[in-house]
C-alpha cells in the first residue's frame, strides 16, 4: 500500500483535469470549503473532419503494439491538419490540443492558408503529469490540504512553500505548517502552462479579423504499421500452387485518435537524426477496444515515395488511439507458382576458420539433424506476383491446416522469396563421419561422411542436403558418394536426395582439405 503522503485522491487531479479542459469537478471530487479553480485554459477545437492526412511509416510494430504513451514511443508517422480558427485582428494567440504525446514539437509547421495572418512564435506545452509534478509547479501558490490526525480529519490552508516527503505551507496568520502525511489537496490556483492534454500555442498577427484556414504539420511517434500475409497453398502432386493475399495492420498508441483521416501506409523505415521525444507524462492509458478494419473499396496501388512505397487507402479510414486495426492492402493473387522445399544442413555452414582445424575430436562422429520445409516463390508476373511487397508476417495454411509464420522482409519486384513453415514431423537425417585421415607432412586432411535420410510419409520426397566444410578455406571434393555435389558458397556444397515413401536413401561425400607449408594447424 503506499503511503499517505504518496496518494492523492481523486479530488485534486480531478480538479485540476477539469479546469484545464474547460469541465466542471464532480461533485465527489471536491472537498467541502475548497475554493472552485477557475477555467484557465479551455480545450481547443479539432481539425476539420476530413481534412486530416496521416502517413504512417513501416517498421517498430511490435515496439508500438506493446508501449503506451510516455514509454518512449518508438515508430514514426506524419500527420497533416486543416484547421480554422477565429483570429481578431492585431496580435492573438491560437491553440490546439489533443496532440500525441510523442509529438516532436521541434518539428512542428503552421502554414497559413493567406497572408493576411503571420505566425510569430511557437510553444509546446505537457500535458499535466501528475502529482509530484503538479505539486512541485504550485510552490507559491495557495492550497488547501486535508489530512487526518487522532482519527479526525483535519484541513489547513495557506501557501505552498516545499513539496517532497511531505508539504510546507506558510498559514494565513505567518506560521509555517509542516505536514509530513496527507489525504488529499485542492488548489485554488491552477499553475500556468498544465493542460489536460499535449498542446500547442501560436502567437500570430492578422491584419483583418475574422475566420482563418492554417495548415498543421508534425512528426510523432506511437504509429507503426506491417504488412500481414495470409498464404494458402495447394499441392498437387510435384506442382504447388497458392493463393496470395495481404493487409495491414495499423497500431496506434500515440495518446491520440484520428477520425477520417486519408490514411497513407509507406514501406520504409527513414533515418532518423534523434529517438529523444518530448520528455513524456507516465499516465494510466485507458486502451481503447480492437477496431474494426478499416473499409476501403478496393486495396490501394502502390506508388514510389522517395526510397520508399507508399500505399495509400482510397476511403478515409479512422485510426482510434489504443488500437490495432486492419486494413486492405493487396489485392489477393490465386495460382501463383511456388516450390515447397525440404532441407537438411548440418549446422556448421558459412564457417570459416582462422587457421586449418585437424583434430578429428572436432564435431561429432554422428548427429542427428531435423528436416526442414520451406516455402520458396518468384516475386514476379509470370508467377502471378510482381509487385513490392512490404515488410511482415506471412502465415501459411495448407487447406485448412496451419503450417506456420516467417517474416518477409522488404521485397521489390523479381526477387526470390524464401519462408521458413518448419520442421517436418516425418523426415528426419542421420549424419555420420565413417572415415578421417591427417596426413601432416603433406599437409592434408581427408574426411568421409555418410548422410542417411529417413521418409515415413506414405509420398516420396526430395531432399535437399547441404553440408558445410568447415576445416579449411581450401578444399575439393574427392569422391561424390553417388550424390552430385554442387558449391553452395565458399564453404559448403549441397545436393539433393529422393527417398522413398515409407523407406531410405544414403548419400556421401568426400572431402579433402590442403594447406600451406607455412601455415598453423589447431
Amino acid at each position: 500500500m503506499p503511503s499517505p503522503n504518496r496518494t492523492v485522491l481523486a479530488t485534486a487531479l480531478v480538479a485540476a483535469l477539469a479546469a484545464c479542459s474547460g469541465g466542471p469537478a464532480t461533485p465527489e471530487a471536491r472537498t467541502p470549503g475548497a475554493a472552485a479553480m477557475p477555467d484557465r485554459i479551455s480545450s481547443a477545437p479539432r481539425s476539420d473532419a476530413g481534412a486530416t492526412r496521416l502517413t504512417v511509416y513501416s517498421g517498430d510494430f511490435d515496439a508500438v503494439s506493446n508501449s503506451y504513451p510516455g514509454n518512449g514511443m518508438p515508430g514514426l508517422a506524419l500527420v497533416s491538419q486543416t484547421i480554422r480558427r477565429e483570429v481578431g485582428q492585431g496580435d492573438g494567440e491560437i491553440t490546439v490540443g489533443g496532440l500525441p504525446r510523442a509529438l516532436d514539437a521541434g518539428g512542428v509547421r503552421l502554414t497559413p492558408a493567406d497572408t493576411g495572418v503571420t505566425v510569430r512564435g511557437q510553444r509546446y506545452e505537457f500535458a499535466l503529469a501528475g502529482q509530484d509534478e503538479l505539486l512541485q509547479r504550485s510552490i507559491g501558490r495557495p492550497i488547501e490540504v486535508a489530512y487526518s490526525t487522532g482519527g479526525a480529519r483535519q484541513t489547513e490552508r495557506g501557501v505552498l512553500l516545499a513539496a517532497g516527503s511531505g508539504l510546507t505551507l506558510r498559514l494565513d496568520d505567518g506560521r509555517i505548517r509542516v505536514l509530513s502525511a496527507f489525504d488529499s489537496f485542492d488548489l485554488t490556483d491552477l499553475p500556468g502552462g498544465l493542460n489536460a492534454e499535449p498542446t500547442l500555442r501560436w502567437q500570430v498577427a492578422a491584419t483583418d479579423a475574422g475566420e482563418h484556414v492554417f495548415q498543421l504539420d508534425y512528426p510523432t511517434g506511437g504509429l507503426a504499421w506491417r504488412a500481414e500475409y495470409h498464404i494458402g497453398l495447394e499441392q498437387d502432386g510435384a506442382a504447388c500452387r497458392m493463393r496470395f493475399s495481404g493487409s495491414a495492420q495499423v497500431a496506434n498508441r500515440s495518446g491520440a485518435g484520428f477520425e477520417a483521416a486519408q490514411l497513407t501506409l509507406v514501406a520504409g523505415d527513414p533515418n532518423t537524426a534523434s529517438k529523444i521525444q518530448p520528455r513524456q507524462e507516465r499516465a494510466m492509458m485507458m486502451s481503447a477496444p480492437a477496431a474494426p478494419a478499416a473499409q476501403a473499396d478496393m486495396a490501394p496501388t502502390p506508388r514510389d515515395s522517395g526510397e520508399y512505397h507508399a500505399y495509400t487507402l482510397p476511403s478515409p479510414a479512422d485510426v482510434p488511439d489504443g488500437s490495432v486495426q486492419q486494413v486492405p492492402l493487396l489485392e489477393a493473387a490465386d495460382a501463383v507458382a511456388c516450390q515447397r522445399v525440404y532441407e537438411t544442413r548440418n549446422g556448421i555452414t558459412g564457417y570459416v576458420p582462422p587457421r586449418p582445424l585437424v583434430r578429428r575430436e572436432i564435431g561429432p562422429a554422428q548427429t542427428e539433424a531435423a528436416v526442414t520445409a520451406s516455402l520458396h516463390f518468384t516475386n514476379d508476373e509470370a508467377s502471378g506476383l510482381g509487385m513490392p511487397l512490404p515488410a511482415g508476417r506471412a502465415r501459411m495454411f495448407d487447406g485448412d491446416d496451419y503450417l506456420g509464420e516467417a517474416m518477409l522482409a522488404h521485397t521489390p519486384a523479381g526477387r526470390e522469396v524464401e519462408l521458413a513453415i518448419g520442421n517436418v514431423f516425418d523426415l528426419s537425417a542421420q549424419r555420420t563421419r565413417e572415415d578421417f585421415q591427417l596426413d601432416a607432412g603433406g599437409r592434408t586432411l581427408t574426411e568421409r561422411y555418410a548422410i542417411t535420410l529417413h521418409n515415413a510419409k506414405s509420398a516420396p520426397a526430395t531432399v535437399r542436403v547441404v553440408e558445410g566444410l568447415p576445416r579449411w578455406s581450401e578444399w575439393e571434393i574427392v569422391d561424390a558418394g553417388g550424390g552430385d555435389w554442387q558449391p553452395e558458397d565458399a564453404q559448403s556444397v549441397a545436393t539433393e536426395v529422393e527417398v522413398p515413401a515409407g523407406g531410405e536413401a544414403t548419400v556421401r561425400y568426400t572431402v579433402r582439405y590442403r594447406w600451406a607449408a607455412d601455415m598453423r594447424t589447431q
